[in-house]
């Protein structure tokens, strides 16, 4: 699988109209988001309500329906092996600064299966020094799973922190390896 960026611009951000659904995965319920153009979020959602309000949170001034897309088929054919390796391209819709966009395209780069840390998605930026601001835009991914912000670890090895907690990541972490 491809992944390719549309940038959303403010504009946008401010009127969409977003389409979700929960969906069960290898590693838990999930909630996958999109727009017109591709998807615009997926939030792990062990606890519906919350993921929901995570999602009307991130896009407070849009309307959310629930509707399934084939955005959605998309985002979970991740999840198949063969389907993974397809050439098939999927579109994220995404509102962020430009150097949050480019430490997400970054992370997109990490191989399914394989970690990557801090220091490397700065110097991948080009930009070597701006390891907490790496780290803010990895915090603020709103595409999970997708964009692999879990792959990411500490500079020495260890876990790190996760957004959905530490388990979470390390479950994701797993699942990655064992289905490699």
């Amino acid at each position: 699988m491809k992944f390719r960026i549309e940038r959303m611009m403010e504009s946008e951000y401010r009127n969409l109209n977003i389409d979700y659904g929960f969906y069960s995965t290898p590693v838990g319920e999930i909630l996958v988001a999109s727009t017109s153009r591709g998807i615009c979020c997926i939030e792990l959602a062990d606890n519906h309500d919350e993921a929901l309000q995570l999602l009307c949170k991130r896009f407070a001034k849009s309307f959310q329906r629930m509707c399934h897309t084939e955005y959605h088929d998309w985002a979970l054919r991740f999840f198949s092996k063969n389907e993974r390796r397809s050439s098939d391209e999927i579109v994220l819709h995404l509102y962020g600064t430009n150097f949050q966009i480019e430490v997400w395209s970054a992370l997109l780069e990490i191989p399914f299966g394989k970690t990557s840390n801090y220091s490397e998605i700065a110097k991948a930026i080009n930009n070597p020094k701006a390891l907490r601001a790496v780290g803010t835009a990895i915090g603020r991914n709103p595409v999970a799973i997708l964009i692999p912000c879990h792959r990411v670890l500490r500079s020495d090895g260890g876990i790190g922190g996760y957004y959905w907690g530490i388990e979470k990541k390390k479950i994701l972490l797993e699942w990655e390896k064992h289905v490699r």
